[in-house]
């Protein structure tokens, strides 16, 4: 996995944002439609100019800009214990989606006598179980895993994360997902948990497909790790497998959708069944799933809330409940707190304010930014630096959107700093 390492950027360049009021004009209201949870929309047409002068100034929403890992996931609201339930088989990744059984991948060829892992230190997976019982679907690229001792015995903080069970469409396209998995980091060490969090590109046949938009992804070794989303009935869910990726590891990957198998799935395993969900991130105020259903806590229950919008309603703002509800007119035009990305430009809803911030105008990025738990503008660590890295001698400086500027030594490492075709950039390679 391409992670978004720990990192601490120094460098603040910040655009004043322009806010659009809730009585916008004819040219405001063409504003391409957005809707959450996070909607990344890297490809349209940048949000309609609404007259404000655009300068370099105070960043109202986050200031300083500090990013850090995902060691934890970023998006969905895991629990400690959904967190512990990402497998590691040494090769590839799984998840315990039972008690007893671990979804992965067919193209892992896990048989039985396999060892797969888990454990609290995401460096570590220290407790193990052995495959007793292995399922292959014929029909796709998946695969149930039975153990040979209930991961509650042995790890009982352990909280197996469900498969989805109601079926996906293309309405989902756009909203956030969340993957996981042991794999290849970017200085290629293996077998350390990450999650990334990024949004559905793509449902193709029964794979749904996610984009790491250049910046980060799933990568080798990460194969049958879970991709999750929030369903809507306010539980994370597992909604596929990784079956296959772009071998650049930054771009589209691809998971074999459980909503398509969950026939199979519960004959092999038995009926899927939530007793509840915590709420997680989400507060009483709430969000949006999509345009049509709103989550939010009841403060009372400690439980999350959802209800499916009606007809001629949408999740919106709502003034009356100061949140996020079904209601007959947006004044954030289908964008939530969280956000999306228009272009270059930064939308999110301030309580019932459409606000916007133009990234690119300062050198900015419109990115997922973990700690606004949305999309927003952070720098461009690498503007003037080759994509591709150079050399000098065995000093490697190379240049990542999400982790900045790196300068390596490769003798270090006992490397040497040369052109990686595989990767398409310079690295520390073995020569």
């Amino acid at each position: 996995m391409k992670p978004n390492l720990l990192v601490s950027l120094v460098l603040v360049v910040a655009c004043a944002e322009s806010v659009t009021p809730m009585d916008a004009g004819p040219e405001d209201s063409a504003r391409p439609d957005v809707g959450f949870p996070d909607t990344a929309a890297p490809d349209s047409e940048p949000a309609p100019d609404t007259g404000t002068p655009l300068t370099c100034g105070p960043d109202e929403r986050r200031t300083p800009l500090v990013y850090f890992g995902t060691s934890e996931p970023t998006f969905l609201p895991l629990t400690p214990g959904q967190v512990l339930a990402v497998v590691d088989f040494s090769g590839c990744s799984g998840t315990f989606v039972a008690d007893e059984w671990v979804l992965t991948a067919t193209h892992c060829t896990v048989r039985v006598g396999a060892r797969l892992c888990v454990g609290p230190n995401p460096l570590s997976a220290d407790v193990c179980f052995t495959a007793d019982r292995v399922e292959n679907n014929p029909a796709a690229d998946m695969t149930l895993v039975h153990v040979d001792a209930p991961a509650s015995s042995r790890i009982p903080e352990l909280e197996p994360i469900p498969v989805m069970t109601e079926r996906i469409d293309a309405s989902w396209i756009g909203r956030m997902a969340e993957a996981a998995g042991y794999g290849t980091q970017e200085d290629d060490s293996i077998g350390e948990r990450e999650f990334t969090a990024e949004p559905i590109a793509a449902l193709n046949g029964t794979d749904v497909v996610v984009d790491g938009m250049g910046t980060h992804g799933l990568c080798f070794g990460d194969s049958g790790g879970p991709v999750m989303v929030l369903a809507s009935d306010s539980t994370v869910r597992v909604l596929g497998d990784l079956s296959f990726g772009d071998p650049d590891c930054l771009g589209q990957d691809s998971f074999t959708r459980t909503d398509l198998q969950i026939e199979w799935i519960e004959a092999i395993i038995g009926p899927v069944v939530v007793d509840g969900a915590p709420c997680g991130r989400i507060s009483v105020v709430g969000d949006c799933l999509g345009s049509t259903t709103t989550v939010y806590c009841d403060e009372a229950a400690g439980t999350l809330t959802s209800e499916r919008c009606a007809a001629g309603t949408t999740c919106g703002w709502d003034g009356a409940t100061m949140g996020y509800r079904c209601v007959t007119d947006d004044p954030c035009e289908g964008v939530s707190a969280a956000g999306a990305c228009q272009g270059s430009t930064a939308v999110w809803c301030d309580e019932g304010t459409l606000r916007r911030r133009e990234c690119g105008a300062c050198d900015e990025l419109c990115r997922y930014v973990t700690d606004v738990r949305g999309f927003y503008c952070r720098p461009d660590p690498c503007i003037g630096i080759d994509p591709q890295g150079e050399c000098d001698g065995d000093v490697l400086t190379s240049c990542d959107p999400e982790t900045g500027v790196t300068v390596e030594n490769c003798a270090d490492r006992g490397r040497v700093c040369g052109f990686s075709m595989r990767r398409n950039q310079y690295r520390c390679t073995r020569g």
